[in-house]
Parts: structure tokens; sequence; C-alpha cells
């Protein structure tokens, strides 16, 4: 039913472009991952749909030869190289740099840890380990030509990030 419900008011949202003449009113209604209609997207796609898929099918998931796999982007996904990964590790390149982000991400955690994914330490551990396995999945989902295979001070950083949120 909720899937049902969600495509209902997916449908009533669109169908009537006098409910979002501007961009601003597509960004109010889809919102983000704690709020409006991408929190229920979210919500479905990682805690709903995993329910029923049959683990035959799951295990294919990530496979080199996946069948699942979509190669052809649609129009919004862009080539982005790595300069164009805008998650505040850019500039990272060398061990000093990551010092600061890691700084800058344990003030983050005391200002805003409540709001993060990720409430022990054993959790964000294993989310390391996690996304450390999984970020050239990230990469690929996003078409970005950056690979985890050679690591630099910015990969690392990233997977420090990525584990904050990480589910």
């Amino acid at each position: 039913m909720l899937i049902y419900k969600t495509f209902e008011e997916f449908n009533r949202f669109f169908h009537q472009p006098m409910h979002y003449p501007t961009i601003e009113d597509i960004e109010i209604y889809l919102r983000n991952k704690d709020a409006g209609a991408f929190s229920v997207i979210s919500e479905i796609y990682y805690k709903v749909l995993p329910q029923y898929l049959p683990k035959e099918i799951e295990d294919k998931f990530g496979e080199e030869n996946d069948p699942f796999d979509i190669s052809k982007y649609p129009y919004y996904y862009k080539v982005k190289n790595d300069e164009n990964i805008d998650d505040g590790t850019l500039n990272i390149s060398d061990r000093k740099s990551f010092s600061k982000f890691a700084e800058k991400l344990l003030m983050d955690y005391k200002k805003n840890g409540e709001k993060w994914e990720i409430k022990r330490i054993d959790d964000f551990i294993e989310n390391i380990n996690r996304y450390a396995e999984d970020i050239d999945g990230y990469y690929k989902n996003m078409n970005f030509e950056t690979s985890a295979e050679t690591p630099t001070w910015r990969i690392f950083a990233q997977i420090l990030k990525g584990a904050t949120v990480y589910e």
C-alpha cells in the first residue's frame, strides 16, 4: 500500500503543472532524506523493497556481469571527473589537509551528532568497512570517472564522510 499510495501522490503532484510553477516548488515537495517526497522514496528503496527482493536476485546486484546494470545513464547524469565531486573533499591531497578534514568532521559531530545516521563507534567503524567496499559502486552510480583502487588522502576522507550516512 505504501508503494501504491506513494505513486498515487507523485501522480497527483506531477500531473498538474500548476502544482510546481517554479523549481523551488519542486524542491519544497522533494525536500531531502529526512522530509518530503525524497524521504518516502528513500524509505521505500532502503527499507520496504528489500523485504520483497528474492535472495537470488539480491545476490546478483554488484556482480561484474550484473544483469540489472543500466549502462546508459539518464540525461541528467553527466560524466563527472574527480574535480566535479562536490562533497567537501576536493582539496584533500596530503596528510595535513586530511587531518584538517578529520578535525572538521569531529567538530561537525560535536555540533550536529544527533543528526548523523551513526550513533555508536562500532557502527561507524562497520560503516567505514562497508563504505570502503562499496565506494566504487558510489562512483559508478554517480557516473564519476574515479576509482578507489589507488587510494588517496581524498578517498580516505570520502570513506570517512560516507560512513557517517551509510545505511
